[in-house]
Order: structure tokens, then sequence, then C-alpha cells
């Protein structure tokens, strides 16, 4: 180790202080440690295994540095993942550029031991026979503790001696004021090791106090720990995939599961990580150590005495910050011995320990390393003689804050692509397709275009291209080659190219002040419609490209574009652009709002061509948005992947080749918003706000009662019961139990609303108040009144939009379900169960005799603020599905059954409102949550009658999985005699099915007396 003695003395507590003597023991000065640093330095790079010396990611980062200093002093940002030798780049980098004075900053007591000890060596450098035993040594200091009054001076001194400090920020963040003052004024460089954890407060306070020093910023990620890039320029960034490709670092085998019950997620990860530690073990004789890592002490102890402690075959031990000092230690030892062959931990690993042999690591929780640990288990230990399999992570991607750690693996570093290979039973389809799909692209590119993260604008311009030749390469002649991405799929005909654009800076003449954009295309022949879609960011561009790869192919342009339009049922039309040539000169029109509906007339009835046309509607049980262009685009307002957009582009395709549809009959039957000087003729039978506050569960938005100094959130309130008085509609506002009513008023050119009893509401958000009149006056209330012949009128503000009934549609019969109500007990009049479960009420029959016992939830939603009365839910777990029932009960406004048509009205309005929840699943199941916790809390009772809170947390996080979603509506009146139903019922009846069936594609079932 050199010809020089190395003596290390301690000062203060625990502080050590290392220097080189010569054998008289002589102190050497500084300037003889630097040229002993010049002329005993040998640089050697090893560009194959004969080789010894820097390996090539480390050279490269010192090149890197050398480079970033001849031009610049700012910080520096140096990304070597875990396993490529940050440390000894370091050593390099003081030694071969002669650094007097360095202070390295690490995160933790631990890696601060470790980097005292390789630094005061120069790590492996003398062993690569880059350093000859003529160096001096690096006097280097470890500060640990602080010191008395009394040795400040001689910490002082020590620091002014040392030519590299190691420390942790909190402990230099405490130093007395004389003591740091001096360290800021010594020290030239500052390294900062594992600077993802700049972040922290005392990293971010250190920092700043040395910003005029030269900063170094080692990390294996770019990323700080709160998500953020690390500041400071990347001046060297070795990826992951190229980690990997070199040796330095081995695929990690995924296991991800998926299981929704919190109760069960630790034994689930726990059980299938113990399994791969058998395997690993029992069949290829790996020395594999499982690390189990929790995100705080109580956790960790809970899961080792629960769970790990019971597998003694492993010797389990559990290691954190509460450990005594000593038994910590025993257990580290028994880890890397061998001895202990499960470690569960919080936050000790992955940072300064060298145990080769951790190589599975169950994830229970989540928390802000996820990449460190992950290239700490994947690191490829060449110096290990243990037998090392490659490494395995298990985590559940079930729980939402996991799924989330997973994500943002893949969102900061692409590589992980390459490096996670999953095995996994439970990858959701939709997850497999994309794989598939993104698997048949040129595998070339991809490692610098994630295909998986890339989402695009859903729009087309189409192309018909009658012939097959297509000339793949001919979009070199468009696009530059040199700065082009380009990903093909020949096996589907889809083609994306990314092009790199370099422009002028508008604020500056300077030539060498440029930006940089990327300008993209994704291009798909459809074989089978003989079509090619382009989706592009520079549309000139994009005609070349179309051009350059078919060249047979025409713009598809005109009317035709329109019929794209077809099947979208209740099209309701946003924006119309009409262009007319009066006397040979084009004009052109844009008609919006309340003037779409002349629009439509103008546009069918005279010479006018559509320009360009926005709208909403539903389709394939689902909400959509669509625009077309008469210059032959087609959009929606919606971001998907490429494989969406392909089969998307197929189904425009299809339509616009389709000579059958007429686009002037879209046109006549879509909706469109007209003033209104006074409310329509008919009955109003449903009322709701606007949707956003319908579904949200939100406490930001309050009603306030100042008399009495209450707040009561959105959720807790219903409208009910409108009805025309005197020419204005008249509404109950109800709060819990309490009611308000109020009116709308509509004039010539407006509206206006007043309340007419109740103590005036206040909505509050934040510290703003607003009279709930003129909240109402904001955010409307929409109404539907229904017609003599059956026509819907829809009512919001002072617009109106109407919806005649389809003259082809038959009432449901098979829907209708006659209940023997005498036989339950029933008193038709009696709605409600109430909080005593009345046994004789509609609603105790429903949910003991209608809904389907099966469901693993059956909750009394009744109350203000409900989604229906009784709301059911079926979990199939196989199939990826959820089914929720929802059942609106209304009680009977006779003593017997009958033909009367207002039994109707409400009940049918509440199944019509219901379906905004089709749309809202996440939502429904919070709001069930809430009304349960608020129930249980004023009341210590409960609304469930099968299924529990526990239930609903686990529906929760099936739904963001994305399992699939359905609901079912069922009206339950026993008031309405199936025998006795009168053509005014059948219409009310009716255009709530319809309406059910146009929008989300559901079936109204209904529950009646014969």
């Amino acid at each position: 180790m050199g010809k020089y003695k190395n003596i290390i003395s301690t000062i203060g507590r625990d502080n050590k202080l290392s220097r080189c003597m010569d054998a008289e023991g002589r102190i050497f000065n500084r300037e003889e440690l630097i040229n002993s640093w010049k002329e005993s330095y040998h640089e050697r790079v090893s560009r194959n295994e004969d080789e010894i010396g820097l390996r090539l990611p480390q050279f490269g980062a010192l090149s890197a540095i050398r480079a970033h200093w001849a031009t610049s002093n700012s910080p520096a940002t140096i990304v070597l993942p875990t396993g490529t030798g940050k440390s000894e780049t370091m050593y390099a980098t003081i030694i071969s550029e002669r650094i007097p004075s360095s202070l390295i900053i690490v995160p933790s007591n631990l890696l601060r031991e470790q980097i005292f000890e390789g630094a005061r060596h120069f790590g492996i450098l003398p062993k690569l026979e880059m350093i000859s035993d003529e160096v001096i040594y690096p006097t280097t200091f470890l500060y640990k503790s602080k010191v008395e009054d009394e040795e400040e001076t001689i910490l002082i001194d020590s620091l002014k001696e040392a030519n590299i400090i190691v420390s942790t920020p909190g402990m230099i963040k405490k130093m007395p004021s004389p003591v740091l003052d001096t360290l800021v004024e010594k020290v030239e460089v500052v390294i900062f090791d594992e600077a993802h954890h700049l972040a922290a407060p005392d990293w971010g306070t250190v920092r700043e106090r040395f910003s005029g020093k030269k900063i170094l910023q080692f990390t294996a990620t770019p990323f700080r720990n709160d998500g953020k890039k690390i500041d400071g320029k990347i001046i060297f960034n070795y990826g992951l995939a190229l980690a990997q490709k070199a040796g330095y670092f081995k695929p990690i085998d995924f296991y991800p599961i998926q299981e929704f019950d919190e109760r069960k997620s630790d034994e689930e990860i726990a059980k299938i990580a113990i399994k791969q530690l058998e395997e690993d073990f029992l069949e290829n004789e790996y020395e594999h150590v499982l690390l189990a890592r929790a995100n705080t002490r109580k956790r960790a102890d809970e899961l080792y005495e629960k769970i790990y402690s019971q597998y003694k075959v492993y010797n389990p031990v559990v290691i954190h910050g509460g450990i005594p000092p000593a038994k910590r230690n025993k257990y580290l030892q028994q880890v890397k011995d061998g001895k202990s062959k499960i470690v569960v931990c919080v936050d000790m690993f992955g940072e300064g320990i060298d145990i080769p042999t951790l190589k599975i690591a169950a994830i229970h929780d989540k928390y802000k390393s996820l990449q460190i640990t992950l290239q700490f288990i994947g690191r490829f230990a060449r110096t290990s003689g243990n037998k090392l399999g490659n490494a395995k992570l298990i985590t559940n991607v079930a729980m939402d804050d996991l799924k989330e750690a997973i994500d943002e693996l893949y969102h900061q570093d692409a590589d992980w692509n390459q490096l996670l290979n999953i095995h996994s039973n439970q990858a959701i389809n939709k997850e497999v397709e994309l794989g598939e799909f993104i698997g048949k692209f040129e595998k070339g590119h991809v490692k610098e275009i994630d295909l998986s993260q890339l989402k695009m604008k859903v729009s087309t311009r189409m192309f018909q291209h009658p012939s097959k030749k297509i000339s793949v390469n001919g979009w070199k002649q468009v696009l530059d080659p040199d700065r082009t991405t380009s990903l093909i799929n020949e096996e589907d005909f889809v083609y994306v190219f990314i092009e790199e654009i370099e422009t002028k800076v508008v604020w500056s003449d300077q030539k060498d002040i440029v930006q940089y954009d990327y300008d993209f295309f994704v291009l798909f022949f459809d074989e089978d419609n003989g079509i090619v879609h382009i989706n592009e960011t520079d549309a000139g561009k994009g005609n070349r490209l179309v051009d350059s790869m078919f060249s047979e192919a025409s713009a598809i342009k005109g009317d035709s574009i329109y019929r794209s339009l077809d099947g979208i049922n209740r099209l309701m039309i946003g924006t119309l652009g009409l262009k007319q040539k009066p006397s040979g000169r084009i004009s052109f029109r844009m008609f919006a709002g309340a003037d779409i509906k002349a629009g439509i007339s103008e546009a069918v009835a005279s010479g006018s061509t559509k320009s360009n046309l926005f709208g909403y509607g539903y389709q394939d049980g689902g909400r959509i948005s669509i625009g077309c262009s008469y210059k032959g685009k087609v959009w929606m307002r919606w971001v998907e992947r490429i494989n969406f957009w392909t089969d998307w582009c197929q189904k425009i395709g299809k339509k616009v080749l389709d000579d059958t549809i007429n686009t002037n009959n879209i046109l006549n039957n879509s909706l469109a918003l007209e003033v209104i000087k006074e409310f329509p003729e008919g009955v109003p039978y449903k009322i709701s706000m606007p949707e956003t506050i319908e579904i949200s569960n939100s406490s930001a938005k309050q009603l306030y009662i100042s008399k009495e100094q209450k707040v009561f959130p959105f959720f807790q309130t219903d409208l009910k019961n409108p009805g025309l008085v005197n020419e204005n509609l008249r509404f109950e506002f109800w709060i819990n139990e309490r009611k308000f009513i109020f009116e709308q008023i509509i004039y010539e050119t407006s509206y206006s609303f007043k309340q007419i009893e109740g103590e005036e509401l206040i909505v509050k958000s934040g510290n703003s108040t607003v009279k709930m009149t003129d909240y109402l006056y904001e955010y409307s209330p929409e109404v539907s009144f229904i017609q003599s012949d059956g026509t819907i009128v829809v009512v919001q503000e002072n617009l109106k939009t109407v919806i005649k009934p389809k003259s082809d549609i038959e009432l449901p019969l098979d829907s209708f379900f006659a209940i023997d109500w005498d036989e339950f007990g029933v008193d038709i009049k009696s709605e409600s169960q109430g909080r005593g479960r009345k046994t004789d009420s509609i609603q105790y029959a429903t949910i003991h005799n209608i809904v389907d016992q099966k469901s693993d939830i059956i909750f009394d939603d009744d109350g203000s603020g409900e989604i229906a009365d009784v709301v059911s839910v079926k979990i199939d777990k196989e199939h990826s599905k959820v089914i929720f029932h929802l059942y609106h009960c209304k009680y009977s406004d006779g003593e017997l059954p009958g033909a009367r048509v207002k039994d109707l009205y409400e009940v049918c309005g509440q199944a019509e409102k219901s379906i905004m929840w089709n749309d809202n699943v996440l939502e429904i199941v919070r709001r069930m949550i809430e009304r349960e916790s608020k129930r249980q809390k004023d009341y210590d009772e409960t609304r469930f009658e099968k299924g529990d809170l526990q239930t609903l947390h686990m529906l929760k996080k099936m739904v963001r999985s994305g399992f699939e979603t359905e609901f079912e509506i069922s009206i339950v009146q026993p008031g309405v005699s199936i025998m006795k139903i009168t053509d005014s019922m059948k219409q009310i009846i009716l255009a709530t099915d319809t309406y059910l069936k146009d929008t989300y594609g559901l079936r109204l079932t209904c529950y009646f007396s014969e």
C-alpha cells in the first residue's frame, strides 16, 4: 500500500484524521503531497477484459468533468448507475486534477465511514496500477461529531490541513460558525455523493452555502427524492441499458402481484418472495438473501413479527435505526456471512452497503428511492465469489402507492422497460396487447424512444391508397435521417417518425442561441379499407411523407368526411362552420351555442358547404367528442396510445367510405340549443345540478347557514320535485332532512333565481362567499320536461334542447317484473326502511328479495345526496370486472297499484340522473365511503347490508387498476300495475329506457305490481 506509513489520529470523540508520514515520522506538507500525485498517477482504461484500469463509464465521467471545468465552474451532475464505480471516479478526479481540498458529502453514517476508508487510500486505484508506490496518500478527515470548545482550534487546523473531508449534510450544517467559515473558505471542490437526496432541507442548505465553489453531484438517478430533476447540468449520463450491456447490471425479474385486499397484501408479497428464495436456493444453489422493505420502523417490526419471523429456517433478522447498534451490527454480519437469508429493513440498504447476495427485494411500502434499491440488487458484483442469479422484485401493483412507484420508474427512465422482465399471470389484457403491439416494431430504436410512454392526440387525415405498394424508406427524402428516430412496424403497417428540429429563438439575434423541438409523425396503412392515416405536428411535411411513402395515395376531402359522425347518439353540435359562394366570393360563417340551430337549417336547406364541425355525443356505450373538417381531418379531444389510435382510424375510415350514410340526415337528427323566453309545456320530472357538482365528493365548496353557523358539503344535498308555479319553475333543495325551496324565473333575454322558503343559504369556498341564488345563476340546474307526445325538452339557464321520440321503439315489456308485494308484507306507501330497518318498507323488500344476494356489497344509500336507494356491487376477479346495480325505490301515491303516471315521474328522473356515475366510477366508490363514514360517526350504525368499508377500499383499487365496470339500473314502484299501464305511463318509461340505451347502452328494468 505504498512506501509511506498511514497514521490515524482521533480528534474529539470519534472524528478521524488520516495522514501519511515518512520513516522518521515527518508529516508531508501540501506541496510535496500534490507533487507526488503528479508524479505517481498514471491513467489506465480497461477497454476489454484483459486490461486493468478505469471502466469506460468511469473514464467517460472523468473526461466529462475535465471538459466541463475547461469552460465552466457551474454545478455539474454525473449519472452513474450503482455498480459502475462512482467512488473510484471521485478519487480519480481528485488525484488526476490535483485538487488540494475537496469536501465529499454523503447521506449516511455507514457511507461516511466507507468513503473515508476508501478516500484515504484512493480506493482500488492502486490495485488498478494507476498509482505508484511513491504516492503520498491524501490527508483525509472524517467529521462525524461535534468537539468541545477547547478542541475547536484543533478541529479548524485539521480542516485546513486535510485534502479530503468526508461528512454528512446534517453535521456540516451544525458546525460552529468559525469552523464552517474556515471550511467554506478552504474547500475548492464539493462532491455530493447520492445527490438524489438534494431535495432534503439539510442538503439544500449545505449546497447553498458552498454555491461559489466547483460542485460535482454524483447520483445513480438524475431525479431527486421529490421526483424533480437534480439542479445542475448533466454532463455525463451512463444509462442503465448501457450498464446492462457492459455487464455492470443484470436484468431484474419483476413479479407484480394484484391483491386488492390490504389485509392480504403483505402475506401475498411475502409468499411470492419466499417462493423465489426457495427456488433460488434449492434449484439453482444461489446464495441469495431476501430484502423486505417497509417505510417505517413500526411497519418493519410488524412485518417481521407477523410474517417473516415464522420462516425460521432462513434465520430472519430485522435491521433499522431503532435496534441497538451492537445488535444491528451483529445482524448485519449474519446477513453478510449468509447465516441470515431474510432481512427486514426500512432504509438502510441501497447506499453504502456491499452485500452482493441481496438479490430479492420484497417491497411492501412505497418509498422515495425505489430506483436506487433496484439498481443495488441488480448490479453485477464482479469481485464476488458467490453464486448469484438475476435479481428479483416483488411488489403489489394493486396498491395505489406501489403501482405509482413502478409507474414513476418507467416515466423517469425508459431503460427500465429492458431491465424489468415481467413475470405475471395477472397482467391486464390491455397491457399485454400494448406489449405485443410494441414488440412488432423494429428494435433498433425502441431503446431511445419508449413507445409504451408515448401518447398522442387522437386525430387523422385520410388518403385513399388503391395499391399495396409502400416505399418504407421514402421518409428519408422528407425528414433528416441524422436527426430522426424511426420506429417501423411492417406487420401492422405503422410508421412512427420523431425528428429533432433546431430553430432560432425570437428573443435574440445571436446565432449560437437556438431552441430544440420535435416534429412527430405517425402513419398507418389500413389495408382492409385501402386508407392511409396520418397524425402529424407539421401538415406540410406530413403531405410530403405520404407522397414519398405511398405514391399513389390521394387525399379524402369534402362531405364524405362528415360520415364519421354516423352512429353517434344524441349528437350535440358545439360549433358549425359554413362556406358560401355568393357572387363568386367565398364567405365563411361560424355558428356556436344557441345559433347552431339556424346554422343546421342553412346547411341542410341552402347551397352552403359544411366547413368544420365539432360536437359531443354517445357511442358504443360511452361519451365521445368529435370534430370534422371539410379539408379531410377528423379528431377527438382525447390523448391515447398508438394501438388505440390505429383501431379508431379503422372505424373512422370504414364510415367515411360508406356511401349509404346521408350527412344531411345526421345534421337534421342532431341536437342544438335554443334560447327560450318561457318554460316549455309538459311535466318537469327530472332536476339535477351540473354533473361536476353532483359527482363531487369535495368539501372545498360548502353550504352555509349563517344563523346557525353550520356548513354542509354539496354531497349531502338533493334537488327534488320540480314543478311550474305561476309560469316559474319551483323546486326543493334538500340538505339531509331539511327542505329549502327555490324558484327560477325566465325573462325576455335572461333568467334569475330566488329563495322562497328556509333560512338563507350561502355557498362558501375558502374565504369567499356567495348567495345560493347567485350560485344557481352560475351553475344552473338542468330540468327535463316530458310532453304529451313523448318529446323531451331539457332546460338549463334560458336555453332548451328538444329531443324528439324515436318512432320505431317499443316498450320493453320483458324488462317489467311483477312482484307480489303482499307476500313480502310490504306497505306500498312506505318507501324507506330507515335506520330502524322497517320490514314492511319497499326498500327493505328490495334489499332482501330483489337484489341478488350473491352480491359482494349491498348498500342502503337512502337519503339526501344518494346515488340510489340501494346500491349492490358484484366483483368478478376472474374476468377483472365490477358490476354496479342501482335500485331507485318510490312509494305509491295510492293505496292500491294503479295507472297513476305521477307514480313514475320522480323515480324515472332518478334513474336517468344516476347514469352520470357510469363515467365517474371512482367517485361513486368514494361517495359510498364518505356516506358510510358519516353514518358511523353520527349514529354508530352502518349502511352496509352486506360488505364493509374494507371491501369498498379494495374496490377502489380494482377500479384504479383497470377493472372493467358495468352498470345496471332498476326502478322499484309497487304503485304501478303492469296490467293497467296507460300511454302516458309508457311514454315516461320509454323516455327513460331510451335515454339509458342511447347514452351508455344500458337496459332499464322495472319492478312493479301485477
